[in-house]
């Protein structure tokens, strides 16, 4: 069987921005925005460069045993 290519009967214009229709659609977009939604999106640079905080497991064990100890009925007595 031989495959028949046919040309759609429509041919469609692909929309492909430039960088400054897009700067400008995101500019008219933001005009809209209240100072609150601003504030909202508009994280800044460096929210982009932002890490979880390192945290040493020690620091984690002896916060553990300190909340153990002082949250006792008996006042922190062993037995």
């Amino acid at each position: 069987m031989i495959a028949i290519v046919r040309e759609p009967a429509f041919r469609c214009h692909v929309y492909e921005p430039t960088p400054q229709d897009i700067r400008r659609a995101c500019d008219e977009i933001q005009a809209t925005w209240s100072p609150r939604q601003r504030a909202k999106r508009g994280r800044g640079p460096r929210a982009a460069w932002w890490t979880v905080p390192m945290i040493r497991v020690s620091d984690i064990v002896e916060a553990m045993h300190g909340e153990r100890v002082e949250n006792l009925p008996y006042g922190g007595a062993a037995g």
